[in-house]
């Protein structure tokens, strides 16, 4: 059976999902709906058409192609996405990048071609390849398949993952994974309801039999202004992460991103903002200090 995925993006260079120099590979699909997301392009499975203003230079190609979805105003091109059938053949005329599309579909063997381009890097600075989201563990047929090829290049892994899937679909790729992050969002079930649509049951065990089963996890949480970055949620964070098994290595806390707006913009999609700052260093190290505290075993908590 031939697998396929739709990528979102292949950004190389970053040193800050994993050991060294990283390549990141971004899944399309997932099935929370946090209100704070800050990338929006990876939430749907199908592939969604991207409008940046900005860039159109109102050539009219794109009203010639798709008449029912873009048409011409002025000095403006009016973008009907109620007409839109997604099949991006209005992107693919765009000669300014006005209009582009969110994800293409790879096969596993194409996705590695990508990923092996980047191999002199990940040796030279005991880097290797993260797979984000979106959720890649929804694919993990698809993944199991891209990370045989990593094993064979002797390429490090590792995921990044919200863990709301089926545990089967984490053991079908588990063993060949070098390090995990996983997300932990807010500690109330019924909070974390009302902001990412989902309850955190499968979550939170999903992440206590992993933690039992492979030994170098890093449980990274989102910090929301309002919504989960008191002492008091570090306190309830830590009741969690204390049920979780000797493979929990570290805790990350991830400073509030506020600079998604321009891609729900892009999107045409409403944007929640929960404030204009991110966390000060002070407020940071106070809730590491809070996490630190609650926590029964000697586990390193530290932000970036």
């Amino acid at each position: 059976m031939e697998y396929k995925a739709n990528i979102t993006n292949i950004s190389r260079g970053s040193f800050h999902d994993g050991p060294g120099i990283r390549t990141v590979v971004y899944f399309g699909g997932c099935l929370l709906s946090c209100k704070w997301c800050h990338n929006p392009e990876t939430l749907s499975f199908k592939s969604d058409v991207v409008y940046i203003k900005s860039k159109c230079i109102h050539c009219g190609r794109c009203v010639e192609i798709c008449p029912q979805g873009h048409e011409i105003r002025g000095n403006d091109m009016y973008f009907n996405r109620v007409s839109c059938k997604k099949c991006g053949k209005c992107a693919e005329l765009c000669p300014s990048g006005a209009l582009t599309v969110t994800s293409k579909p790879y096969t596993p063997e194409k996705l590695f071609k990508e990923i092996k381009k980047d191999k002199f890097y990940f040796n030279q600075s005991c880097g290797g390849v993260t797979f984000s989201g979106g959720e890649c563990l929804l694919q993990s047929d698809f993944l199991k398949e891209v990370l045989k090829y990593c094993r064979e290049e002797k390429i490090n892994t590792c995921i990044e993952s919200a863990f709301f899937v089926p545990f089967e679909n984490i053991l079908k790729v588990i063993n060949d994974i070098d390090f995990v992050f996983a997300d932990l969002k807010i500690p109330d079930r019924e909070k974390h309801k009302e902001y990412t649509g989902q309850y955190n049951d499968r979550i939170i065990e999903n992440i206590r039999k992993t933690s039992e089963i492979h030994s170098n996890i890093i449980i990274r949480i989102p910090l929301i202004p309002g919504v989960n970055d008191s002492e008091r949620d570090m306190a309830d964070f830590a009741r969690i992460i204390n049920t979780f098994g000797c493979g929990v290595k570290g805790v990350e806390l991830l400073k509030y991103n506020y600079l998604a707006e321009s891609k729900y913009e892009n999107l045409g999609k409403e944007y929640t903002k929960f404030s204009e700052n991110t966390q000060s260093d002070g407020h940071l190290n106070s809730l590491v200090k809070a996490l630190k505290e609650s926590l029964i075993r000697d586990i390193a908590v530290f932000y970036k």
